[in-house]
């Protein structure tokens, strides 16, 4: 078991080669995917950073406008009151395998899910690896992102809030 846990960390926080500029920003974006393994682990490292890109454009960062909170506050509002960027905020997130999570077991269609304020999006490892897209899973990060930052569902429901996701930031 250790290590197992030597190899996640260590592939958790590696720096790319591509220069000072890639690493500065993946230090500013420090990688919480400790408690995925192996080709979860990888996926979910790569659909973070590329929902962090997604974020960085100003129509993707307007679903945050599209969305409230059950107070009615936007989620732009509960975003500026962490003191945080959208992007900050997905990076301060953390992705935790839950394969073995009723919501896992028994839907194939669901590739993550997280409470509404909650620090931890659980990522169904199986299907996020053999059932979705690597664009599919930057839009269920970010999806799952609205719902930490106090959306709830029903109404709205998971595919309107994913078609407003792909829309802005597809």
């Amino acid at each position: 078991m250790m290590n197992a846990m030597v190899l996640v960390v260590t592939l958790g926080v590696g720096h790319s080669p591509a220069g000072a500029q890639e690493s500065a920003f993946e230090e500013r974006h420090e990688r919480r995917t400790n408690f995925l393994v192996g080709k979860a682990h990888l996926m979910a490292d790569v659909a973070r950073q590329g929902a962090i890109r997604r974020l960085s454009r100003p129509a993707c960062q307007q679903v945050l406008d599209e969305f409230t909170d059950s107070a009615g506050r936007a989620l732009t509002t509960n975003l500026a009151a962490m003191g945080l960027s959208a992007a900050e905020a997905l990076t301060a997130l953390y992705l935790v395998d839950a394969g073995d999570a009723m919501q896992c077991r028994t839907n194939d269609g669901v590739v993550a899910f997280t409470t509404t304020r909650g620090r931890v999006i659980y990522v169904c490892g199986k299907h996020f690896v053999e059932r979705a897209t690597r664009r599919g899973n930057e839009i269920v990060l970010i999806h799952e992102l609205l719902h930490t930052l106090g959306l709830g569902e029903n109404p709205p429901t998971s595919s309107e809030i994913t078609k407003a996701v792909s829309t802005r930031c597809g």
